[in-house]
């Protein structure tokens, strides 16, 4: 475990050396928020009491506030460049797992480009507070906590096993821009997945991706209560169990027609 807690601490401290790109990337990111929150206040025409698919205008706000916090912990994953640029080969030679240290080192990314976000809302905050919504109990913030350590799991995951295609495909670009366009609807990153047609909202939050900011950003909202999220936990639990099996057995295939090309 040292290995890859010192793994941890030299990727945490590199993200420093890189502080314009932290600066403009915290810029871009808040200013997709802020037109978001810009467009749902037009909607609701500023009235505070107005309720959509159980949504107020506070909760809207809140849902993309903290939700774009919670997004930070969807993780990815470099085996597409290691197998195309030949690296792969190296990498499986050193004395460490390889899935371990690639989320420690999604882990240390995480956690500092949450640092100028937290930041940003702290500076907001006086502007936006009596917009916010305030409702997590102790119960809650257990839920939120767990499903936040499986949307980590999860995404790695099903990044990893989306970047393996590199195995059988010469341009498995086009895979994955294609996944991140369903991923970005999934998620409930433009909408949240309550503004879609009410048959389906029950089918898309038991799909991995709800946990990617969708469910933790509902639970902080207090819009589940405890047998709900009991049932979802045991479901998103399970996934993680059948993703972790589904990556081994992928992955174990993909290698047999792996050659360390340019490595």
């Amino acid at each position: 475990m040292k290995k890859y807690l010192y793994g941890f601490k030299l990727y945490f401290l590199n993200s420093f050396n890189y502080r314009f790109n932290t600066v403009i990337h915290l810029l871009f990111s808040n200013l997709g928020i802020l037109m978001q929150i810009l467009f749902w206040r037009l909607v609701y025409d500023g009235d505070m009491e107005r309720i959509l698919n159980g949504y107020t205008l506070s909760s809207i706000i809140t849902y993309y506030f903290i939700g774009g916090l919670f997004r930070r912990f969807i993780f990815g994953s470099d085996y597409m460049g290691m197998i195309k640029g030949g690296s792969l080969g190296q990498v499986l030679l050193k004395p460490y797992n390889i899935d371990v240290l690639a989320y420690f080192k999604n882990l240390s990314q995480r956690l500092t480009s949450m640092l100028p976000q937290t930041l940003f809302v702290l500076a907001a905050m006086p502007f936006i507070y009596k917009y916010l919504t305030w409702n997590l109990s102790f119960v809650n913030m257990v839920f939120l906590i767990l499903f936040l350590f499986i949307s980590t799991i999860t995404s790695l995951l099903l990044n990893s096993i989306i970047g393996y295609m590199a195995f059988w495909l010469e341009n498995a670009e086009a895979v994955m821009w294609s996944f991140v366009v369903l991923l970005n609807l999934a998620t409930g990153m433009f909408i949240p997945l309550d503004f879609f047609p009410k048959w389906s909202v029950p089918i898309l939050e038991r799909t991995p991706f709800a946990s990617w900011g969708y469910l933790p950003t509902k639970i902080y909202l207090g819009l589940f209560d405890l047998n709900q999220m009991i049932e979802l936990l045991i479901t998103h639990t399970l996934w993680v169990v059948f993703l972790l099996v589904l990556n081994k057995i992928i992955f174990r295939m993909g290698i047999k027609k792996y050659s360390s090309v340019g490595g």
